[in-house]
């Protein structure tokens, strides 16, 4: 049985020694082990002139024999890489059956600080440490782009903006393809409303993800709150209409999100003056008990109660009223003229 194999990513090797060893192992072990039944029956994917393995993202069928293989040769050329990772899926039908995340796995202080360092940053209250033991492994090896990617969400927990995004901008420089590094730079260029750079790197985050990982809707998202601000509704309406059509599992961050999407394709739906597809928005929206939102209540209200005023419906009164009395001076504005 033959399955959808995607995989991409870079491993890093400190010196020729080590990329050396690499090579050894993986002639030996197709001879051995493999026979070439594996993604690559060719290296390709070797880069000698940079000490490292590059492989672009690679699409193709291949059976479980062939996944499994190719799984155990990048583990072991893990063992001698200081930096990188390795993303492998395997897919049936859009639904993912196995995804592995092949990070280093020798002795090296590079290797073994970026793992406490990693460790430490999903531990509550020991972001210092988290900083300390980053910079260590970026000391050890200066081609660390997912050191600096984590080590610049250490300084936004702390509050260290500016060391943030330039630690942000040295992960993208050292590896273009760390969407995470795209997706935390944008939501900085998005705070200092450098719009149309932050929306640069949340293109580049979708393109060096794949619709299987949440980065890749989470950076969509973000596209869509630009496309708002700029009040390009079609562009927006694009966006969000994919969000809404995806179906999220409970595991995966967007899942929680819905709520607020539902709301803004709402917006969306509103400002292109189809009140009725932008009220039942609203509806399914208000609906959610659970979820993340960012929206303020008087904004939700007052947008209710317009799309029913828009649509002919009624009840627009009670809404405007409450949007009103949570402070959106609009609401109150329509209601005078009203009243």
């Amino acid at each position: 049985m033959f399955y959808k194999i995607i995989i991409q990513g870079k491993f890093y090797f400190l010196n020729r020694k080590s990329y050396d060893k690499l090579v050894g192992v993986i002639d030996k072990k197709n001879e051995v082990y493999y026979k070439n039944e594996l993604i690559f029956k060719e290296k390709e994917y070797l880069d000698e002139e940079n000490f490292m393995i590059n492989i672009p993202r690679h699409v193709g069928n291949f059976t479980e024999k062939v996944w499994k293989n190719s799984i155990n040769l990048f583990e072991s050329c893990a063992q001698f890489a200081v930096s990188g990772r390795i993303l492998m899926w395997k897919v049936e039908e859009g639904q993912v059956l196995d995804f592995r995340e092949i990070e280093p796995s020798g002795d090296r202080s590079a290797v073994l600080n970026f793992k406490r360092g990693k460790k430490y940053l999903d531990t509550e209250g020991k972001e210092k440490e988290a900083h300390e033991a980053l910079t260590i492994s970026i000391e050890k090896c200066d081609r660390n782009a997912l050191a600096y990617e984590r080590r610049a969400v250490v300084n936004l927990m702390l509050k260290n903006y500016k060391e943030a995004k330039e630690d942000f901008l040295k992960s993208i420089n050292i590896d273009n393809t760390v969407s995470e590094a795209h997706l935390g730079l944008s939501k900085i260029l998005m705070y200092e409303k450098n719009y149309d750079e932050a929306l640069k790197h949340l293109n580049y985050s979708m393109k060096t993800s794949i619709a299987l990982q949440p980065i890749h809707w989470q950076s969509r998202r973000g596209k869509a709150d630009i496309f708002i601000l700029y009040e390009e509704w079609e562009k927006a309406e694009f966006e969000l209409k994919l969000l809404v059509s995806r179906k999220f599992k409970k595991d995966n961050p967007n899942y929680y999100w819905r709520k607020q999407d539902l709301f803004k394709y709402g917006i969306v739906k509103y400002n292109q003056y189809e009140f009725g597809e932008a009220l039942k928005l609203f509806e399914e929206a208000m609906s959610l008990e659970n979820g993340k939102d960012k929206i303020p209540e008087k904004d939700k209200y007052y947008y209710l109660g317009m799309a029913k005023k828009n649509s002919g419906k009624s009840g627009y009164i009670h809404d405007l009223k409450k949007s009103a009395e949570l402070g959106n001076e609009d609401a109150q504005y329509i209601l005078d003229s009203l009243l």
